[in-house]
């Protein structure tokens, strides 16, 4: 870290050395700068203010934490939505938590804006409030919604980007944001604005206004505020990219045994072109109907279509197989209103796979479509705020204030999916069909709703079945084989959440000042409290999956026994029970017979046949019937009390007076909820569960201490210098008593240029959550087994590969020992010749599990180190250059340990991880066949039927975290008349940036020195800055260009080619670099009246076509759009 230290040191202080070597011109005063150190053209003297990231008043100059500044106007005149969508435009803040991050499969947090320093993650970002706390948003978590803070109500925003919990209290790990609110305001300000969210059309409209008055001599200042503001809902398909739907194609597959040929064959595996308005087969709306069927594998040197074979022994073997039913021309059907006919393929795209799903032009999907429905969220919320500020004497001044925010957040998530199997395995006198949760039989012969013509294709089916192929040749056409036997698949009602959120905030202060107290002079005192409450309701709606069964398996009741009237669609389960009494009606779910519990009983009183064949053919009532809701809560309650003094001490060294800061501050953190399993109430639903969340909390007590020695003034050893330190000590009674510092020192060896460097220790308590949350259900999504044996052998290290393999086999020989599954073991290292020994498996859904807190959590520690070199040259008049170097490595990170990392840690290391095997289940039934598809069922992670607990995920201290980087702000002004002596007007330049030098994520639990390096990754560009100009031609109008930069990202890195060359075209290896461009026109119309428009995007910027619909964060989605406002004062 030293060397690497240096290296930076040599680019801070560079712009240092010139500017000390070069010539100092006469000045009279110092130059006026904010506290980053920049131009302001107004100050002419600075006066003693206390600034973020300390609480002795000093000159803001010296100021020893690098700050980044964004005022009030800078929020009002953006085209940016949100306000967290403008911070997300900082560099530092650039993997914030912006609304469009809320949707998809998260739940409960719907429209929450969080502020994220550093990338590491917004629970290690400290949100504060003129200096205090505000409650967190989500149930369990510290983390505010920063869009809960009116932009009105804001003088500006502080950002600390270094660690600061000596001075501020945990959390502050990555940094603090500061919102400094406007104080004594007078008069009436409206603000209104209307922008594009998204270039379709969909818009945000808010309306803000404050009004404030002075009273009592102007002691007294009163003042109250209200804020509209509205969000449209931009769903996937109307971003006009996604619409395209372009992406690449699987072109080529290489062999995975060594003896089959060369893993690179100089043919690109990802197709060198960009297909565009793909459409996808695999699943539709209310779905397609695959037949049994087979195909010809490749052979083994170009295996672009594997070996998969649809058994031929018939019954549940054959009817259950996933390999039966890849989409095929000839074998997949479609509906048109109530009748079916064979799929058009249209153009069918890429070679590789035995499920080859993508098309242009026929039938299917967009693919877009298949995953989460809404991009950002629909919100409405209601923002009050009223306060008063009271001057008790001249010396002591009390002031109050309370927010309450309403919030409505609504989005569409994934829609519900579901299997039919088609056949006649199921009994016709019985209702006991479930597979799985969202798994059924459904009887070919008798099910309602089947098109006849698509029923007899079904059952006259035939099957062309082949050998395994060899090393140069294609499987051969054997035996043909009666398969009466059909899979539909659908996508069903969507899934959605409908957030309600309400936060009341309270804060009290009163705080005073004396010339002098004893031997104390400029004395300043203060005693706060603030208390917050934030509520959430989040009805969240599925499908009831019992309910989906009984009234899918429709059949005709021929006799009208069940309404009297004949020839009328019932469900079969009514049937039975009108039939005969006596019959027993088994449930799938619970075991026993429907009627044995009122969940079972309600659902077959109610039952309404549906028709799950083809979209549009759904009955209201059917879908109302399979409608379900849940309604989870969370509570969080905060109290913080801060009493603090500083003053100043004495003068020891004429460089003035050494400034102390003393204080003490007790905090409580409460949170509760209902879970979902509760609202679930015995139910069997298409939705998460979780047990209640009963009332937990933390009370913390800590004092703190500043000091800054002023070291010298105005002496040959330069203008100034200075070194300060903080201190904290903390008591949590959840985990114990800890202490944290910071030292900064300050030095200015003329006007033009300071040198500042801190060194600080934070740390981060768990928050409730992460401690006490309750088991509750989660899934993993898109599984990679670390055992399969295509993942194998694509491990470049001989060691590591030859330890996987042994792990694996090891760990596949305890599972059968224990469950008595039958021998041989796999060929994981692919190294013979015979396909069907590899193991080979499939997971078509997510693996259901559970996670939940751990009360043994201790607090994340962290060391952050800043270096600041600070310009503004005399010879170089209204120009400024900052220039940040930082480091921040934070230890025992509380992580946790997905079920993707620990089946991964299972069997990564030299030999099994036992704590990471045990919480990875593989418990399937074992299934007949020969096939690598067959045998591997057995092992796969899973429960039987994903009904049960398949893995256990939980948080613990293992991981760690470092960044590296520098931030850097220039700014210059010219004034036209000034320097050319024609008044065309003024030009202000800003170029605001980062350079990511590295991004390191230790989370490998059996290797704790191994990383990941995301620096230079897709959402982390090495580079990112936003360059701005604003021309002001006069007074009364502006025009400003903002252009935000960000270097090309890394899709996959050169080192990942190095064991299969031709995985992809170079071309496709990066993103290219990216610019947006927004263009906002200011009219001042008089004193009381400014209007604003722009341009956001204004050439339509988007991300590469090659990386298809994945999203990327940084990039802006959503094309060219407009905004306009205006800013009202009356009075």
């Amino acid at each position: 870290m030293l060397l690497k230290r240096k290296y930076l040191f040599g680019s801070t202080i560079l712009a240092g050395v010139m500017a000390v070597s070069a010539p100092a011109f006469a000045q009279s005063q110092l130059p006026g700068v904010t506290v980053q150190g920049q131009t302001d053209q107004d100050a002419t003297e600075i006066g003693e203010v206390v600034v973020t990231g300390s609480r002795i008043r000093r000159d803001p100059t010296n100021a020893p934490t690098p700050l980044i500044t964004v005022a009030r106007e800078d929020l009002l005149t953006t085209g940016q939505t949100t306000m967290i969508d403008y911070l997300a435009t900082i560099p530092a803040l650039s993997n914030s938590v912006v609304p469009s991050d809320t949707t998809g499969s998260n739940l409960g947090d719907g429209g929450l804006s969080l502020a994220n320093l550093r990338s590491l993650g917004s629970g290690r970002t400290l949100t504060l409030i003129n200096g205090r706390r505000q409650v967190g948003s989500n149930g369990g978590s510290l983390a505010v919604d920063v869009d809960t803070i009116p932009r009105l109500l804001i003088e500006n925003i502080e950002i600390v980007t270094g660690g600061a919990s000596s001075v501020y209290g945990a959390d502050a790990v990555s940094g603090v944001l500061n919102f400094v609110l406007r104080k004594d305001f007078e008069g009436m300000e409206i603000d209104a604005n209307y922008g594009m969210i998204n270039q379709d059309g969909q818009a945000n409209t808010r309306v803000s206004a404050l009004v404030g008055t002075n009273l009592l001599d102007d002691r007294l200042n009163l003042w109250a505020f209200g804020e509209y503001d509205h969000n449209d809902e931009v769903r996937i398909l109307d971003i006009d990219w996604y619409r395209a739907n372009p992406g690449t194609f699987g072109a080529d597959a290489d062999p995975t045994a060594p003896a089959d040929g060369p893993v690179s064959d100089s043919i690109f595996d990802t197709g060198n072109t960009v297909v565009f308005n793909r459409r996808q087969l695999q699943i539709l709306r209310w779905g397609q109907t695959t037949l049994a069927n087979n195909q010809a594998a490749s052979p083994r040197n170009d295996p672009d279509i594997p070996f998969v074979t649809c058994p031929t022994a018939g019954g549940f073997t054959t009817a259950l197989a996933a390999n039966c039913y890849n989409v095929q021309p000839g074998k997949t059907w479609v509906f048109e209103g109530t009748t079916a006919r064979l799929a058009d393929f249209g153009t069918r795209i890429g070679s590789t796979g035995a499920n080859r799903t993508i098309n242009v032009g026929g039938d299917g999907d967009n693919g877009a479509d298949f995953g989460q429905l809404s991009r950002t969220p629909e919100s409405t919320s209601y923002r009050y705020a009223a306060g008063a500020n009271f001057a008790i004497t001249p010396n002591v001044r009390f002031s109050i204030d309370a927010k309450y925010i309403d919030e409505e957040t609504y989005d569409v998530s994934q829609p519900t999916f579901f299997d039919f199997y088609l056949n006649n395995l199921q009994p016709t006198n019985s209702v006991d069909n479930a597979l799985a949760t969202n798994a059924f039989l459904l009887n070919l012969d008798t099910t309602a709703y089947l098109p006849n013509n698509l029923r007899s294709a079904i059952q006259t089916n035939t099957q062309q079945n082949y050998s395994a192929p060899t090393l140069t040749a294609p499987g051969q056409p054997t035996t043909v084989t009666a398969a009466p036997f059909a899979r539909h698949t659908l996508f069903g009602p969507d899934r959605s959440q409908l957030n309600f959120r309400e936060l009341f905030q309270l804060n009290l202060a009163l705080e005073g000042d004396l010339d002098s107290l004893w031997f104390v002079d400029n004395f300043n005192w203060s005693l706060s409290y603030n208390a917050g409450v934030a509520e959430a309701e989040n009805v969240e709606r599925g499908v009831d999956n019992q309910r989906m069964q009984l009234a899918s398996d429709a059949v005709v009741d021929t006799a009208g026994v069940v309404n009297g009237r004949p020839g009328e669609v019932v469900c079969r389960a009514k049937l039975l029970r009108a039939q005969n009494p006596a019959t027993l009606l088994g449930d799938s779910f619970r075991g026993g017979d429907l009627r044995n519990t009122p969940q079972g009983q309600a659902a077959l009183d109610a039952c309404v046949p549906l028709n799950v064949f083809g979209r549009g053919n759904q009955s209201p009532e059917a879908l109302a019937y399979i409608d379900a809701t849940i309604n989870p809560t969370e509570r969080n309650e905060q109290e913080q009390a801060i009493a603090f003094v500083s003053g100043e001490l004495w003068d020891f060294f004429g460089a003035g007076p050494i400034g102390v800061a003393l204080g003490v501050e007790y905090r409580r953190e409460y949170t509760e909820g209902r879970g979902r399993t509760a609202a679930t109430a015995g139910r069997f639903l298409f939705l998460n569960t979780g047990a209640d969340f009963p009332g937990v909390e933390y009370e913390s007590e800590e004092a703190f201490a500043e000091l800054s020695i002023p070291l010298f003034r105005d002496s040959w050893l330069g203008e100034y210098a200075e070194i300060s330190g903080s201190y904290r000590y903390f008591d949590y009674t959840t985990v114990g008593t800890g202490d944290v510092y910071g030292v900064n020192f300050v030095y200015r060896p003329i006007a033009d240029i300071a040198f500042k460097t801190s060194f600080n220790t934070s740390f981060r308590a768990p928050n409730l959550g992460e401690n006490f949350a309750p088991q509750s259900q989660t899934f993993f999504n898109g599984v990679v087994d670390p055992c399969d044996t295509r993942q194998i052998v694509a491990i470049t290290n001989a060691t590591d590969r030859a330890n996987r393999v042994a792990n694996c086999t090891t760990l596949f020989n305890q599972v059968a020992a224990s469950r008595g599954l039958p021998a041989p073991s796999f060929d994981f290292n692919g190294a013979t010749a015979d396909p069907n020994d590899d193991y080979n498996p499939t997971y078509p859904s997510g693996i259901a599990g559970v996670s939940g807190g751990n009360p043994f959590l201790q607090p994340e520690t962290s060391e952050s180190f800043t270096f600041s070199t600070v310009l503004e040259p005399r010879f170089f008049p209204n120009f400024s250059l900052v220039l940040d170097y930082y480091e921040v490595e934070i230890k025992d990170v509380i992580a946790a340990v997905t079920p993707a990392a620990a089946a991964l840690n299972c069997v990564q290391g030299p030999s099994l991880n036992p704590a990471a095997c045990n919480t990875i289940f593989r418990l399937n039934s074992p299934v007949a066949g020969t096939t690598a598809e067959a045998r591997s069922q057995a092992f796969e992670i899973g429960t039987p039927g994903n009904t049960g607990i398949g893995f256990i995920q939980g948080s613990i201290n293992f991981a760690k975290l470092q960044t590296r980087g520098l931030d850097f702000t220039a700014r210059y002004s010219l004034d036209t008349e000034e320097v050319f002596g024609r008044n065309w007007g003024r030009l202000d330049y800003s170029l605001r940036g980062n350079w990511l030098i590295e991004q390191k994520n230790f989370t490998n639990i059996s290797n704790p020195n191994a990383f990941v390096e995301s620096a230079s990754l897709v959402n982390f560009p090495r580079v990112r800055f936003s360059s701005q100009l604003t021309w002001s031609p006069n007074d009364v109008w502006s025009l400003t260009w903002v252009a935000d930069w960000q270097a090309a990202q890394d899709i996959v890195q050169n080192r990942d080619q190095i064991n299969n060359p031709d995985q992809r075209p170079p071309e496709f290896f990066n993103t290219g670099d990216f610019t947006r461009h927004d263009f906002t026109v200011r009219y001042n119309v008089d004193d009381k009246l400014s209007l604003r428009a722009g341009v956001t995007n204004a050439f339509d910027a988007e991300q590469p076509a090659y990386f298809g619909t994945g999203f990327i964060d940084n990039m802006d989605p959503y094309g060219t759009r407009f905004f306009f406002g205006l800013n009202y004062r009356p009075f």
